[in-house]
């Protein structure tokens, strides 16, 4: 068995830290209940209530209260409102209650909220500026074209830690991405750039709103762009693992074992193409996870690496999408829509990591293939 040795000569990992979870877009149930002041028990207007990840998300009304149909599945709930810390938690729609629930937040005291937005930044926050929207929007055509539109609510802090530019948010991030005709509404849990290392961390709960607004001829290319997007990205990748069809989805894997060599390593790449079912577990009960020791090497044969992505990475003319997937557990649950139960339990670098927020869609988009005509 034949194996290719390759040196590595620079690694930039980025967690993906979005909670992605299991659910279908049929069979609605309805999620309804109250927002209460957890100090005064007193109702809390106008608080956003939403699935991470997804495009299901309701504001409640006057008196606190919120009803929305959801998807059947298992979801992370936001519930968030200025001035108020924000909640998560899991809801799993086969045990919703009738009765409601009663969502109680606490008042914020965080310092972040009493700095005034409008104060004057010096050039070094500008810089900074720079540098969280390449690594936290992108550098491809929908990030360039992407707009924080609240940028000033951001606290950008490289004094803290040497070397390393942690940012936080004073509010939810509004993002817009006219490429992929969404308004994101973005909590910010975790920003980390650690620059001698070249290591990001991010991560945080998006809300995607579609553009209504859009005229017929724009609504076509919002759709192609999207198709883009989607194709070889990791969401797409875990749907065609969970539905194992990973080989007729154009992507092509393999074993990729990292040696410790002089301070660094050499990758060893297995030239034998792995069939997807020796990692996969498929359970009696449709439970499907995934398990492996090594790296997999992961190809996309059916599109080429975008030009911006060629000319950042490699200073030639595109190949065809290349990325680097390892457990960072030891087996995880997969779930239909591309999700999966562990935020925290996949690390990638290549092309999947250089596809960042502003390429990203709602685990409920349905591709060309599961759009009714």
């Amino acid at each position: 068995m034949k194996t290719r040795q390759i040196q590595t000569l620079t690694k930039t990992v980025f967690f993906l830290s979005f909670l992605f979870l299991g659910s279908s877009v049929f069979g609605q149930r309805v999620f309804k209940g109250s927002v209460v002041d957890a100090s005064r028990n007193e109702p809390i207007p106008y608080a956003t209530i939403f699935l991470t990840n997804t495009t299901f998300g309701i504001t409640a009304d006057e008196e606190g209260k919120f009803s929305m149909e959801i998807p059947k599945g298992n979801y992370d709930v936001i519930v968030r409102m200025l001035g108020f810390e924000s909640l998560t938690f899991a809801l799993n729609s086969a045990e919703l209650k009738p009765q409601g629930y009663k969502i109680m937040l606490l008042p914020l005291e965080d310092e972040l909220d009493l700095i005034e937005v409008e104060e004057e930044r010096d050039p070094a926050w500008y810089r900074n500026l720079e540098i969280f929207k390449m690594y936290f929007l992108g550098s491809s055509i929908n990030a360039k074209k992407s707009i924080i539109q609240n940028e000033k609510d951001l606290r950008l802090d490289d004094q803290s830690q040497p070397g390393i530019l942690n940012v936080k948010a004073a509010d939810v991030l509004k993002i817009k991405n006219p490429n992929l005709g969404y308004q994101l509404e973005y909590v910010l849990t975790d920003f980390s750039f650690d620059r001698r290392r070249g290591y990001i961390f991010y991560g945080g709960n998006p809300l995607f709103i579609q553009d209504t607004s859009a005229q017929k001829g724009k609504v076509k290319n919002i759709e192609k762009n999207r198709e883009e997007a989607y194709r070889g990205s990791l969401q797409h990748f875990i749907r065609a693992l969970y539905r194992g069809k990973v080989a007729e989805e154009g992507f092509e894997i393999r074993r990729l074992d990292r040696i410790p060599k002089d301070g660094g390593f050499l990758d060893q790449l297995n030239s034998q193409v792995l069939d997807e079912e020796s990692l996969m577990t498929r359970g009696e009960d449709g439970k499907v996870t995934i398990s492996y020791d090594f790296h997999l090497h992961i190809l996309y044969k059916l599109e080429k690496e975008s030009s911006e992505y060629a000319g950042i990475m490699n200073g030639k003319k595109a190949i065809n999408q290349t990325s680097i997937m390892k457990l960072e557990v030891d087996s995880l649950e997969l779930y239909e829509n591309g999700g999966y139960a562990n935020p925290f339990g996949i690390m990638v670098e290549g092309y999947m990591a250089w596809e960042r927020v502003a390429d990203l869609l709602p685990l409920d988009y349905k591709e060309k293939s599961d759009q009714k005509p």
